[in-house]
């Protein structure tokens, strides 16, 4: 939180003149809110995770490879809330943003994914609020995950807040090649032309692959 804190002292000297210290204390309470937020999805992944790892229900150490969260930065919700002609309060970025706050899913498996998922969904206190399936409907560029906005209460000290978390899922090798797309696409001052094609056929080659450890595992499992 320092860190963020810094970036948005820094904003408040060097940027808009629109923005000030009342913005900072906005955000500075954005984001009490929404790491809490994280940490009641992050908890709920994680007790999912430990289940699943229970030999009388799958046994695999790996179903949950990774999780990584983040609140969106002050500088990124400015400029996203700017590009909407929106200015920043409290109010006006809870309206308009469903990912201030980001979870990001790394599994070992597609069906995994989805398992997952599902058993988050079925959590009485979780609302599905969207789900963007690009693994079903791969994004032209190749790119595959599942984008999925939920709402969870979170319980304050004098007060019950409903807040919205972006759950992105994806597998090791989806990730590795976002990962990599991202900085080949937009890292370096190549035309889109160039890379388009080669991108997209790497990102068949790796569901290619997917599919046959899939394939391979559900062998070994007697599926």
């Amino acid at each position: 939180m320092r860190s963020e804190t810094a970036e948005a002292r820094q904003l408040l000297t060097t940027n808009s003149p629109t923005l000030t210290v009342e913005s900072l204390e906005a955000y500075q309470s954005l984001m009490i809110y929404y790491q809490s937020a994280i940490d009641e999805v992050e908890t709920k992944l994680k007790i999912i995770d430990r289940e699943l790892n229970n030999n009388e229900i799958i046994g695999r150490t790996n179903t949950i490879h990774n999780i990584q969260c983040r609140v969106k930065s002050f500088k990124s919700l400015i400029t996203k809330l700017e590009k909407r002609d929106v200015a920043f309060t409290a109010e006006n970025a809870s309206k308009e943003l469903t990912d201030i706050a980001g979870i990001r899913v790394i599994c070992a498996y597609v069906d995994d994914i989805y398992m997952v998922l599902k058993s988050l969904s079925q959590q009485a206190d979780v609302a599905i609020i969207e789900v963007k399936d690009y693994i079903k409907e791969p994004k032209p560029s190749g790119y595959r995950s599942v984008h999925v906005i939920l709402e969870v209460p979170v319980f304050f000290l004098k007060e019950t807040k409903y807040i919205k978390v972006e759950v992105q899922f994806r597998t090791i090798a989806m990730d590795y090649w976002a990962s990599l797309e991202h900085g080949l696409r937009y890292k370096h001052d190549v035309p889109d032309t160039t890379l388009t094609k080669r991108l997209e056929a790497t990102a068949t080659l790796i569901s290619e692959l997917e599919e046959e450890m899939l394939s391979i595992r559900k062998g070994i499992e007697g599926e």
